[in-house]
């Protein structure tokens, strides 16, 4: 690299440089005789597989006591802001900027800490089972520096071996028998007190789901046996005992323990158990005088009492979500559901449920709780005004106005009704001599009409009464009517209805199933302009694509994730979905004269896993679709059907709908008026991202958090196109199909305001393109030449403002792209 190419690099390098040179100055304000704590170095032994063995290690750092001052790329910044504004930060403590953490005082080493950090791991190891654990540490001070080394040899943690039960109550000892299958000490288990402690919430919960009110975990103590009965076969010959322990260590054979599980009543009052008497229902609650005001509203239903001001919402409806109900065993389980089903409504602002028991009837005769289910109204109706300004890969300035009315509690029964309107302008620049302003040319207008009814049950042919109100049955009904126009080009009219429904089978899976859903797009011919009728006349693939279309058909998908059951740490994500159409329409065709039936089977798959680390995670995901036309009517998917990729949400370095068929890939520089959507029948794609933090501000209200990603797929047509030459996905030449993969490379910045809204800036650049024809190639055939393609890590030049703005996309985003 020569002078000229070092003075010319970009402003944010010569920013990294300088921050270096300062970061070799941080001690400057460290007083005489203290050290600052420059770095925590952990050194870890134990007999664990890896993965096990990195998310023990994450946790023993997040509790070493001292750290040193937080690093943005290995560079101090918090502490250089600090040092430089070194005279106004060290009189003023309290000063805003250090209390918001956007600055950091230098972290002094204090070797008293370093000992209470040992104990700490310690502690740690011995709740997870490493009954006997060491740790020591060694301190360098070097140039006012602190390096501090933990070495930790957590040892060989227990097994459980055996789980017995002692209850002194005949009841709760026949329920806590009976569910030992479901017990969290499983033989076999690494031994851990946090294991304890779920066990312990397990037989608590259970026992309060069967009418233990006062039943809690402090009822509940285990007693462990660490002595390993194998050892001592024969307890008169200590030298079995001693060749025993030698074999078992030298056949790596972990130690065992056997845990006594202790149930026992502290007050006399654990094993009483209680019924539900009496249930209220308060749909409008104020104040505690409602439940003596005469004037209001008063009903009972199935044995359940409404009391109303104003009768908000239907009877039926609360009773066909709630599981409380009179006449059983009060339940811990039936409760919370109560509390979630009545918050999924969406009607109230707030729930809650209280218990009192009733004090009216003798003991003889059993234990009774009333229950009172209060609740809040929310605003019935929700108004949202959305307007965007927003720069595209595909046009450089656009616009969309969202306008939607939300009425929550339709016809009383906590029917969810939205009614929205949308309109929208994306335009392009054109580099010609024109005045500036005229050199944004209108590309695209879209205006749109949806309205949707969203009902909290099944409705025909599905009784509401063959499912449980535990699985959140819905019903969801939608019309709607969209206009796209693409200047130029083509207009197309979309009017779709559709009927799903939608339940939750557990807490980790759901489905949904439309057994009907109805699009019927209009592509007029007087809205085609003759250029672009050329373009189809001479593409079989796009005249398919942009051809008026009657799509009537099904479809069904499946989810799985774990996020909520693992509490956002190592989760899954799965979606599966099968969608078929034109088989019914086809079968009545000889009693409908029917014409531009679309006849296709679609499947698609999108699979996410997440590896959570303290202050990282990592985040990798497959997706793929798969559309398969059939009938003698249509040889490719309909336009609204099709695949694409590339932008925000896809292959980042890789502009929108510019990228495919296959190996055709449509640069940058041409992308504007001269770009048509670039669509497919299959799809992969992968993509790995790291998400890291940087750092927090206004105590932690705002995150900003980085990430470093890796993107790459494609789009292919299911049937070959004499348009997209090596267009089309040939089973019989995967090397082909690979050699049509694309792959970027980027990094990105993510603004979390509370966790509610995340603005995402990303840039990314091609790393591989597909690998297309030759220039000679290309000519033969009659198709514009852009390269051959193939890996680019070669031509990869930050440094140069060429490659910058012919490579280098810029993606800016509302939340994560998964």
């Amino acid at each position: 690299m020569n002078l000229r190419r070092i003075v010319n690099l970009p402003v944010y390098l010569w920013a990294f440089v300088g921050l270096t040179l300062l970061s070799c100055n941080v001690t400057k304000n460290v007083p005489d005789g203290k050290y600052l704590l420059k770095s925590n170095t952990l050194h870890f032994k134990v007999d664990l597989p890896l993965t096990k063995k990195g998310e023990l290690k994450s946790n023993i750092e997040k509790i070493i006591v001292q750290k040193p001052n937080s690093t943005f790329l290995g560079i101090p910044v918090k502490l250089i802001r600090y040092n430089t504004g070194y005279k106004k930060f060290s009189g003023d403590p309290q000063n805003y900027q250090i209390k918001n953490k956007t600055v950091e005082p230098p972290v002094i080493y204090d070797s008293t800490l370093k000992k209470r950090t040992a104990l700490n791991i310690r502690s740690f190891l011995f709740n997870k089972g490493f009954f006997y654990a060491t740790v020591t540490d060694t301190t360098i001070l070097k140039n006012k520096r602190a390096y501090t080394t933990y070495n930790v040899d957590a040892g060989t943690n227990y097994l459980i071996n055996k789980v017995t039960i002692d209850v002194d109550d005949k009841i709760a000892e026949k329920l806590v028998n009976e569910s030992m299958d479901l017990t969290i000490l499983a033989q076999g288990a690494d031994f851990s007190y946090d294991l304890c402690e779920q066990e312990k919430s397990r037989i608590t919960n259970l026992l309060r789901d069967y009418g233990f009110y006062n039943f809690t975990s402090d009822n509940v103590s285990f007693v462990l046996d660490t002595v390993n009965k194998q050892y001592f076969r024969d307890i008169e010959n200590p030298f079995e005992s001693a060749i025993n322990f030698v074999a078992f260590q030298k056949n790596n054979k972990k130690p065992t323990l056997d845990v006594n599980v202790v149930i026992r009543d502290n007050d006399g009052n654990a094993y009483k158990r209680y019924g539900i008497r009496r249930v209220r229902v308060m749909p409008d609650f104020q104040t505690g005088k409602d439940f003596r005001d005469p004037n209001m509203i008063q009903t009972t239903v199935d044995s359940v009492q409404f009391r109303y001001h104003n009768r908000y919402v239907h009877e039926n409806v609360i009773l066909q979500h709630m599981v409380v109900k009179p006449g059983r065993y009060y339940s811990q389980t039936e409760y919370d559901q109560t509390l979630s089903h009545m918050n999924d409504l969406g009607v109230f602002s707030s729930v809650r449920m209280t218990y009192r028991p009733d004090t009216t009837i003798d003991p003889y005769y059993g234990y009774w709780l009333n229950a009172n289910l209060l609740m809040s109204p929310a605003d019935k109706y929700n108004y949202n005004t959305s307007w965007e300004l927003s720069n595209g890969t595909t046009y450089t300035a656009g616009t969309n106005l969202t306008l939607s009315l939300r009425n929550n509690n339709f016809g009383k029964g906590a029917n969810l009704l939205t009614m929205s309107v949308t309109g929208g302008l994306e335009s392009y620049f054109d580099s010609s001599d024109a005045p500036f302003f005229q050199h944004f040319k209108l590309l695209t207008k879209t205006v749109g009409a949806n309205i949707s009814l969203d009902l909290p049950k099944f409705l025909f042919p599905i009784s509401h009464n063959k499912v449980s109100s535990a699985n959140l049955p819905r019903t969801i009904v939608s019309v709607g009517a969209n206009l796209l126009d693409r200047i130029n080009y083509f207009r197309l009219l979309n009017v779709s209805t559709s009927f799903m429904y939608k339940w939750r089978e557990t807490q980790t899976k759901t489905w949904e199933i439309s057994p009907i859903f109805v699009n019927n797009i209009s592509v007029p011919a007087s809205h085609i302009t003759p250029a672009f009728q050329q373009r189809l006349n001479e593409n079989s693939f796009l005249k398919n694509t942009y051809s008026s279309t009657l799509i009537e058909g099904e479809n069904i998908a499946f989810t799985y994730s774990d996020k909520e059951k693992k509490h956002s740490l190592n989760y899954n994500y799965l979606r599966a979905g099968v969608e078929e159409a034109g088989g019914l329409l086809k079968s009545i065709g000889s009693v409908l004269p029917l014409e531009n039936v679309a006849q296709y089977l679609k499947f698609d798959l999108d699979a996410q896993h997440f590896f959570t680390y303290a202050h990282s995670t990592i985040a990798t995901r497959f997706l793929t679709g798969v559309g398969i036309p059939y009938g003698k009517e249509t040889s490719t998917l309909p336009y609204i059907k099709q695949y694409f990729v590339g932008g925000a949400y896809s292959l980042r370095g890789f502009r929108i709908r510019t990228l495919g068929p296959g190996s055709s890939y449509i640069p940058a520089s041409t992308a504007g008026n001269s770009v048509i959507d670039r669509t497919g029948d299959i799809k992969i794609e992968a993509t790995t991202e790291y998400r890291f933090d940087i750092v927090k501000l206004f105590s932690g209200a705002i995150k900003m958090n980085g990430a470093v990603f890796a993107d790459a797929g494609n789009i292919w047509l299911a049937e070959q196109s004499t348009g997209y030459p090596n267009g089309n996905f040939d089973m019989k030449d995967i090397g082909n199909n690979f050699s049509a993969l694309a792959a970027d490379a980027g990094f990105g910045i993510r603004l979390d305001l509370s966790g509610f809204f995340i603005f995402r800036i990303d840039a990314a650049f091609p790393i591989k393109k597909p690998l297309y024809f030759s220039e000679a190639e290309a000519e033969s055939i009659g198709y514009k030449y852009y390269g051959k393609g193939g890996w680019t890590l070669d031509k990869i030049d930050p440094a140069s403002s060429d490659w910058r703005k012919s490579e280098l996309v810029i993606n800016f985003a509302i939340g994560y792209p998964f």
